[in-house]
């Protein structure tokens, strides 16, 4: 039984480190993204807020991209 005992720790913990990001889709966005939405919310039904505010963060995790750096050959840069 050690073996399932051990296993079940690691698991724990690591469910303890890293469940926020399974739970909560804002985990990993920048803070500015949840403010964001966050002033939208007046703008929905009470009673939906925090399911339209879930489903708004998770699509913008699911389509986050990093901002490439602006190099010499990025031509927004030249604006």
């Amino acid at each position: 039984m050690g073996l399932f005992s051990d296993l079940n720790k690691k698991l724990t913990e690591n469910i303890y480190a890293h469940g926020s990001y399974l739970t909560d889709p804002s985990a990993d966005l920048p803070r500015r993204v949840a403010e964001t939405v966050d002033l939208l919310m007046p703008f929905i039904q009470p009673d939906a807020r925090e399911d339209v505010r879930l489903q708004i963060l998770g699509i913008v995790h699911e389509h986050m991209y990093d901002e490439p750096e602006s190099g010499p050959e990025d031509p927004a840069a030249d604006k």
